[in-house]
């Protein structure tokens, strides 16, 4: 247990107050909540000399993130001894020059702040779900990443932290922060959604496929990036957007849509009415000109009771038309009906096959 005791010199050698000692001996006990950890921290960036320290600080920081994970106790302790080391080796550079300044009495307490510090930069990996890294007069927040994921068959929206909405089809996966930056706002997604983006023109929103990046201030738009497709789209409804792809730019507003071949790596930019591109969250499918492969691929994210099979062969069949809340053999019987393809049906499963 560290004591702390009044000093006989000025002002500035006074100890902190007795909130502030209190919440240094729970640290010290191991006994310390996320309410002391930020007093200290605050008391510790207040500190004058703290550009001085920046050095010994990156050391630390340095070490703390290239091991993530829970440390042991002896791996604690080790990590104590290198901080007090580090403290010693600062004191010595930046204090022992002034010998008028009695060491041992007036920098006790700015001792025992950076000490408290380094410590908590150290322990506070295995101890809680933020790092706070307190560097250069600014506050860095690293989050965790948050996942949604949907199944066949499945719709689910979620808020995200700037209160963005957003409408996952079925068979995605969205991965966010649990807080965004000052900067940006950026999430990934594997799939579909539409996203209806909260406006901030300081703090860029991005969503990022494997095969695009789409970025925007403030809009509604539709992003459909499924790996088994054989087309990635980008659909506006309200806005504009910039798609990025990998040797071009394109800029969208309302009403056009992106279109991306994977086989050809081909880009169409197209006028459309996007809201039916969008009237999947309501439960219709929509089809325009759509090759059967992927119209497939719809019906087997859609339907989660059978799955739909292709027989080998080559289609060339495009698909148009819309489906609301019809159940699956009502749906390929249309696509049968309008193909002249043929189909049979087992216990579990649908093929689609031609002559």
């Amino acid at each position: 247990m560290i004591e702390l005791k009044k000093s006989k010199t000025t002002s500035e050698e006074m100890p902190p107050d007795l909130s502030k000692q209190d919440a240094l001996s729970r640290f010290v006990d191991d006994s310390y909540t996320l309410e002391d950890m930020a007093l200290l921290l605050n008391e510790f960036n207040k500190d004058d000399d703290f550009q001085a320290f920046h050095p010994v600080y990156d050391r630390i920081w340095n070490e703390v993130i290239s091991n993530p994970m829970p440390k042991s106790k002896e791996q604690q302790e080790a990590n104590h001894n290198e901080a007090a080391q580090l403290i010693e080796e600062y004191e010595r550079k930046h204090y022992f020059r002034t010998p008028h300044v009695p060491v041992r009495n007036s920098n006790r307490f700015r001792k025992i702040w950076y000490a408290a510090a380094v410590m908590l930069m150290v322990m506070l990996v295995p101890a809680s779900f933020l790092l706070i890294q307190q560097k250069r007069g600014q506050t860095h927040v690293v989050a965790q990443n948050l996942e949604v994921v949907t199944q066949r068959g499945e719709i689910k929206t979620v808020t995200l932290p700037d209160q963005t909405g957003v409408t996952l089809n079925a068979k995605s996966r969205l991965t966010y922060p649990a807080t965004f930056s000052d900067r940006e706002r950026s999430v990934q997604l594997e799939g579909e959604a539409i996203f209806d983006v909260t406006s901030d023109n300081e703090r860029p929103f991005t969503v990022t496929t494997t095969d695009m990046k789409v970025k925007v201030m403030g809009t509604v738009f539709d992003v459909k990036a499924y790996q088994d497709d054989d087309f990635s789209m980008v659909s506006v409804a309200s806005g504009k957007v910039e798609v990025d792809l990998a040797d071009k730019n394109v800029l969208l507003e309302t009403n056009h849509q992106l279109k991306w071949d994977k086989t050809t790596q081909n880009v169409e930019k197209m006028t459309i009415d996007a809201n039916k591109y969008l009237m999947w969250s309501k439960g219709t499918l929509y089809f325009n000109r759509t090759p059967l492969v992927d119209v497939v691929n719809v019906l087997n994210r859609y339907y989660p009771e059978m799955e739909i099979e292709l027989a080998e062969g080559e289609y060339f069949n495009l698909i148009s038309g819309v489906h609301d809340n019809k159940q699956l053999e009502d749906v390929v019987q249309s696509i049968i009906n309008i193909t002249g393809l043929k189909c049979k049906k087992t216990a579990n499963k649908i093929i689609i096959y031609a002559d």
